[in-house]
């Protein structure tokens, strides 16, 4: 049995090899196999099987949301419509708090521009095209800051000197952004952002180049960066999406959110995985992430990570004793607490 390896070389996004990296690494679920043949592997095979399976957890197994599709369709009417506009571009605000998804989803969208621009232009990459530029602000960043950060990643062995002037950055990030054909630019961590001097810079931006600004950030409407003030100028020229956690006491939400459970169920490279017993504990689930996506997805990740990890299992079926572990371990590495008891949670026949 051939099993494809992953290697990754780049770890940031904040430069365009690493972007693409992340852009392109989504592993193939492995080919299913029994236990018994998995355990008649030899070491390195089924060392390599166990890392191409965690490989797909954490990098490709996603579920659809309602935001995924309404801010893709919103970004792709703002770059149809900005490059029309002599000035006022629209941009669009991924708001949420901690553990929501908001750079998942902002890698989606990353994802659909790029490879929609690939479909128009097959060879962008030799021709310089860059569709997608990511900055990723820390505390206390300045307009100086993001505008620096634009030109390292679009032009990585450029000087920036650090007597460097904003209105000076400002000129060569808008020449960068449009001689690399960049159609979106995503500001990451964007709360961190403060004082007037980003809210113009990013007001600049908008006004002088034809690409979509895409804000990601903890609250951004309400917070400090742009809930007030000049920040203000920002958000009225952005369309919000906000992240919400699953609400399970209506018919809808409750349907969504054991949908998403069931994918994730269905899915799980496990040797001879029969689902059933977390899609049975949907409730419970819900319980202990308090209904946020993110905290869904990280648990499903221990938990596919804690079979594999276990070197004296017997088969890799899941069960309510090992999903109660991650669960419990869950409070201990989040800021959230919760209820679930080991007797809530039932086992599938």
């Amino acid at each position: 049995m051939i099993i494809p390896s992953l290697t990754l070389e780049h770890s940031s996004k904040t430069t365009l090899p690493g972007l693409r990296e992340a852009l392109r690494a989504l592993p193939p679920m492995p080919p299913a196999l029994s236990f018994a043949d998995y355990c008649a592997l030899p070491a390195d095979q089924r060392a390599l099987y166990d890392q191409a399976r965690d490989d797909f957890v954490r990098l490709t197994l996603r579920v659809p949301t309602p935001e995924q599709d309404r801010s893709t369709g919103i970004l792709a009417r703002l770059i149809r419509t900005n490059p029309r506009r002599t000035n006022s571009r629209r941009g669009l605000m991924i708001s949420a708090p901690l553990f929501y998804g908001k750079t998942e989803l902002a890698m989606l969208l990353a994802r659909s521009v790029e490879n929609d621009h690939a479909k128009h232009f097959p060879d962008y990459a030799d021709d310089g095209h860059v569709p997608v530029v990511w900055v990723e602000m820390t505390e206390n960043a300045t307009g100086k800051t993001l505008l620096t950060q634009i030109v390292r990643f679009l032009a990585p062995t450029a000087v920036v000197a650090r007597s460097s002037n904003t209105d000076a950055l400002r000129v060569e990030a808008l020449k960068l952004l449009s001689v690399h054909r960049t159609k979106l630019l995503v500001i990451d961590e964007a709360h961190h952002l403060r004082g007037t001097e980003p809210s113009s810079v990013i007001k600049a931006l908008q006004n002088e180049s034809s690409a979509t600004v895409a804000l990601v950030g903890i609250s951004l409407g309400s917070g400090k960066a742009f809930g007030s003030g000049h920040g203000m100028q920002v958000t009225m020229r952005c369309d919000m999406v906000e992240l919400r956690k699953v609400d399970v006491s209506t018919k809808e939400g409750m349907a969504l959110w054991t949908r998403w459970v069931a994918i994730f169920d269905r899915n799980l490279p496990l040797c001879d995985h029969v689902p059933g017993t977390l899609t049975l504990n949907a409730q419970a689930l819900h319980s202990a992430t308090h209904g946020r996506l993110a905290l869904l997805a990280m648990t499903i990740e221990r938990l596919v990570a804690s079979i594999l990890d276990d070197p004296n299992r017997l088969d890799e079926q899941v069960s309510r004793d090992q999903l109660f572990a991650v669960l419990d371990g869950l409070q201990h590495t989040t800021p959230l607490r919760h209820r679930v008891k080991l007797k809530d949670l039932v086992e599938a026949a």
